[in-house]
């Protein structure tokens, strides 16, 4: 399988298969298994390497006539039938008592490619094309090196405790299920300094259009508090934005003021939100750190780590709470 697909492109030997798309028919008779089309010459995979499409020929021990039928010499100047449309012009020289071969390959009048094959030793050719050196022993490809261009090493600038990002808000929304569906009943946030809750009583006992109301309301205070010139250009982070409290927020905060989400596979990883000339981006703190609250607390040593809350139970139980 190997073999056969070399013949057709060697690029499989530097690009990774994503695919492979098989194709047969269905023929009277059994297959003899110990003949097939590689074995019919023995050195069929070793004769041509396919380049762009042409079949550039390959040699073994370095003998002119292994690239095809000499139609001329002059001077260790050879001119050689490959195919119907095509002819090499091959010129050999000695360098470093190693056989070097500086070859033109004409394809219907044209100059197609420019290529050298150096004989190293017995039965090993290194052929220089292009931006490649493919190294060959017995006919068989070894070793391909290709150049290519690439961006200089750039010094990381390593930022110093005053250039630490400090303009962050953490931010929390909790839901209830309400006819087996998630519903906002709580939003907190925390700047560094100061914390702030918001919450919805009673939730569950109003109405669909007054529950929407409600959640349109607490979100909006939410913001009059945070679109202000104290926190322009803040980032807020909610762990889990991007699957979980991304989808209900922005549904509200498209009915305040604007949104510009950044939409990766379905997942809301970015929302930059404006409000009164004011801007802050949502963020998901997920993708930064991934791992559950509860083992980040254990890993950054903090010693109020997240509980455990009751949501299973949280359905039947009355909560008042004084903001």
């Amino acid at each position: 399988m190997y073999s056969r697909i070399s013949l057709s492109n060697e690029a499989i030997s530097i690009t990774p298969i994503k695919s492979i798309i098989f194709s047969y028919g269905i023929r009277e008779g059994k297959l003899d298994p110990n003949v097939n089309e590689l074995s019919l010459n023995s050195n069929f995979y070793t004769k041509f390497q396919v380049y762009y499409r042409h079949k550039l020929p390959i040699v073994k021990s370095g003998k002119v006539n292994e690239y095809g039928k000499i139609l001329s010499s002059n001077n260790e100047q050879y001119t050689i039938f490959v195919n119907t449309n095509a002819i090499i012009i091959l010129d050999l020289t000695y360098i470093n008592n190693q056989q070097v071969n500086k070859i033109k390959y004409i394809k219907k009048g044209q100059v197609l490619y420019n290529w050298t094959d150096t004989i190293t030793g017995l039965n090993k050719l290194v052929r220089e094309i292009g931006k490649s050196v493919y190294y060959y022993e017995n006919g068989k490809l070894s070793l391909i090196k290709v150049e290519k261009k690439s961006k200089a090493i750039e010094q990381v600038k390593v930022l110093t405790k005053k250039g630490l990002e400090e303009k962050i808000i953490t931010m929390d929304l909790e839901t209830i299920l309400i006819n087996n569906i998630h519903t906002p009943y709580l939003l907190s946030w925390y700047d560094g300094r100061k914390s702030k809750s918001y919450f919805i009583e009673d939730l569950e006992s109003l109405g669909f259009v007054k529950r929407e109301e409600k959640i349109l309301e607490m979100i909006q205070n939410v913001i009059n508090l945070i679109c202000i010139r104290k926190y322009r250009n803040y980032k807020i982070y909610l762990h889990n934005f991007s699957k979980f409290d991304g989808y209900f927020l922005v549904k509200y905060l498209s009915k305040i003021g604007t949104c510009d989400p950044i939409i990766h596979k379905g997942r809301i990883i970015n929302l930059k939100f404006n409000y009164n000339n004011y801007s802050i981006t949502f963020k998901d703190s997920y993708l930064l750190l991934p791992s559950s609250l509860r083992k980040l607390c254990k890993s950054f040593s903090i010693e109020s780590p997240k509980g455990i809350f009751p949501y299973g139970l949280f359905d039947n139980i009355k909560v008042s709470m004084t903001i």
